[in-house]
């Protein structure tokens, strides 16, 4: 990129305000996320992070403000062709052991989100799906069920799954929370190569800020108000820590 061109802007929230009842839940948010950005949101709990992801994907309607992605306005719903762009991880507790899936099927889940429910795979969708497992290192347990697996090869899975829909940001909501230190360092190094390797955007709530601020570019500290939305080595990034989580 020359050093006249801008990044792509693939979400922008502008003045936006979500309520739930009377209590305000976000306020006053403006936020850009680029194309290539890794952004690490943290906040204490009930400060709006879930429900900031949530509005950027279409699933909660703001009471005012704008929201847009890939340059085009959101109102109702997301276009199909701006929809698949996008993958969402929500936070999951391991899946149930006798769950009957393959790791392969809930993989190509990802294509028939794509190509659509009612259409049989194609042995191009098959291959997608393959090398979207390969991408993540888990292309040896295809044959596997899915319950059989680890909590973090689990979650290694489900970006596969996201993957093979050719989605170009991944939007995590603390989807590693159930896991130990080292599984999410290992997660967080896998999210590390999609976002440097393969320009992944990659928008991550989590509640370890050491891992955060290690892997992530860019840090969004948000208690229902954007706090601070700047470099992780911003010297001003520990004060509003600090303030937002005291």
């Amino acid at each position: 990129m020359s050093k006249e061109e801008k990044p792509e802007i693939i979400a922008c929230l502008k003045d936006v305000n979500v309520v739930y009842g009377n209590l305000a839940a976000l306020y006053d948010i403006n936020i850009d996320i680029l194309k290539g950005d890794f952004v690490g949101i943290c906040g204490p709990n009930g400060s709006g992070k879930t429900t900031l992801l949530k509005t950027i994907i279409g699933l909660i309607e703001p009471l005012t403000g704008q929201v847009a992605l890939f340059g085009q306005e959101i109102r109702d719903k997301i276009p199909k062709e701006i929809r698949f762009k996008i993958g969402y991880v929500p936070q999951i507790t391991e899946i149930d052991r006798n769950f009957p899936a393959l790791v392969r099927d809930v993989v190509e889940m990802g294509r028939y989100a794509k190509a659509g429910l009612v259409k049989s795979l194609t042995a191009e969708d098959k291959q997608k799906a393959m090398d979207a497992l390969k991408l993540v290192d888990m292309d040896y347990m295809a044959e596997r069920p899915i319950g059989h697996l680890s909590g973090g090869q689990q979650q290694r899975v489900l970006i596969a799954q996201a993957l093979a829909a050719e989605a170009e940001v991944l939007l995590l909501d603390e989807f590693t929370s159930a896991l130990d230190f080292r599984m999410t360092e290992e997660i967080m190094e896998l999210l590390d190569f999609l976002n440097h390797t393969h320009g992944i955007t990659i928008v991550n709530v989590g509640h370890n800020l050491e891992l955060l601020r290690a892997y992530c570019s860019r840090m969004i500290c948000i208690n229902k108000v954007i706090a601070f939305d700047g470099s992780t080595k911003d010297p001003e990034l520990d004060s509003a820590i600090d303030r937002v989580f005291h």
